[in-house]
């Protein structure tokens, strides 16, 4: 996937992408809205709902409808649905501070401040959210080709004779019935010796006869099993990636986290807490950083799995942002540190992920797209040759078959049409059925060594 492709695909205007942000935004706007005097205490938990449900009009129906001309939308067209629902939010947010809060709206700053953490955030989760959804579809496309090429070289390793025999018994049991109801069916009438059923039996025995040589043509061997529908793999065994780069990844989460916690910190709180939320951040990068270097030791990446490790970073770095925000002293005044601390761990999580996607799955889902198409390369050639050797050994049966099941059934077939015309005498009928029946018999016998692999001794 190119970054084109992401960024202009169905993830830039999936319902989902417009659900993921709402936590995050309604916090926002909470907070943004604590330094406004309304009326009443709803009035920011409205104006967040009202917000996010026209900017979900905008992006998902917005998107829906363009995708209806350009199944790929043009990243011009991605970015004017998101600047537009920067300056939606902005419109709401400041006419209900100054209809009902009678405050100024500040509709300048709340524009600029929702364009730069849509900036910060949206193409991160977009990119992020695509990664993670193609490396959950390549575990198991990874597992079906792998048990497919298993498959596949397993069947390889069967032998010319074994393959031979296998096609036998599939057109014995095609052939046998017919064969045995044809004997049947000719002991039947030979005491009457009617022409009637001697022709019926000589005509089926030609159509049998080209029965035979068509089904060694296309005979094969027994169909594989259903292939089992590809499963999606969890998100736990998405995130089984090791991290790389820890430093990248913490400096990152922590510059996106300040793209969301620290304008509307510093606007509502002051200059103290905003030295309190870079510091929290800061500390909090630190310490996800250091614990996935850590990590990368030999003893510990034995010892755990990638996405125990992750998990255990992202708790580390809320706990020591936890606790500057709530007990470093840089900020007297706690319950600032208490209103903003949630911003900043939802900032850690979602960063967390969609960077940790970004960085790390990327390059992971190029590694496992190389070893799938090299999966599926080697179960071509696997499939090819065993084409090659199923086809060398359907002309090989059927040179077994020519003399000693379809040469008698043949002779058959000659010797009752020429004896059950009108001029051929009684006599001569009955000798040629018993003739004919020990041929069917022999062809049956012959057919029968076929199936269980040993050629048969051949015979007129």
């Amino acid at each position: 996937m190119t970054l084109r492709q992401i960024l202009g695909g169905p993830w830039s205007t999936h319902w989902m992408l417009w659900l993921a942000f709402f936590p995050g935004t309604a916090a926002i706007v909470l907070i943004r809205e604590s330094a406004t005097d309304y009326p009443q205490w709803w009035w920011p938990l409205l104006a967040a709902v009202l917000e996010h449900l026209l900017t979900g009009v905008i992006l998902v129906g917005g998107g829906y409808l363009a995708r209806r001309r350009h199944p790929t939308l043009p990243l011009t067209v991605v970015a004017a649905l998101w600047l537009l629902t920067c300056v939606v939010r902005a419109t709401v947010g400041s006419a209900l501070a100054e209809v009902v809060a009678g405050v100024p709206g500040d509709f300048l700053f709340r524009a600029v401040s929702w364009i730069i953490m849509t900036g910060a955030w949206g193409p991160s989760i977009v990119y992020g959210m695509a990664q993670i959804d193609r490396r959950r579809v390549l575990i198991g496309e990874l597992e079906a080709a792998q048990g497919a090429l298993a498959e596949a070289n397993a069947r390889a390793e069967e032998s010319g004779e074994e393959i031979r025999a296998r096609l036998a018994r599939t057109v014995r049991r095609s052939v046998a019935p017919v064969l045995d109801d044809l004997l049947a069916r000719l002991v039947a009438v030979r005491q009457d010796l009617d022409r009637a059923a001697f022709v019926e039996i000589s005509m089926r025995l030609s159509a049998l006869h080209d029965e035979t040589a068509n089904l060694v043509d296309s005979a094969s061997p027994a169909p594989r099993a259903t292939d089992a529908p590809t499963r999606r793999a969890s998100l736990r065994e998405a995130f089984d990636v090791p991290l790389a780069r820890p430093w990248l990844t913490a400096g990152v989460v922590a510059l996106q986290t300040l793209a969301v916690a620290l304008p509307d910190g510093t606007r509502i709180f002051g200059a103290p807490a905003a030295r309190e939320i870079v510091l929290a951040v800061a500390l909090g990068a630190l310490a996800l950083g250091v614990t996935l270097r850590f990590c990368q030791a030999p003893l510990v990446r034995r010892q755990a799995r990638a996405s125990t490790v992750t998990f255990a970073a992202v708790g580390a770095a809320i706990l020591v942002s936890a606790w500057a925000m709530l007990d470093s002293g840089v900020d007297d005044i706690t319950w600032h540190g208490v209103t903003t601390l949630p911003l900043i761990v939802f900032g850690i999580i979602t960063s967390s992920t969609t960077v940790i996607a970004s960085l790390v799955l990327a390059r992971a889902n190029a590694e496992e797209e190389r070893a799938l198409d090299d999966l599926r390369d080697s179960l071509l050639h696997s499939e090819e040759q065993r084409e090659a050797d199923l086809e060398r050994e359907r002309h090989r049966l059927s040179e077994l078959m020519h003399g000693p099941v379809q040469g008698r059934i043949a002779a058959c077939v000659m010797a009752l049409t020429f004896f059950s015309d009108g001029d051929a005498a009684p006599g001569s009928l009955a000798t040629i059925t018993e003739q004919v029946l020990d041929h069917l018999a022999a062809a049956s016998r012959d057919l029968s060594l076929l199936a269980e692999g040993v050629p048969p001794n051949g015979g007129t």
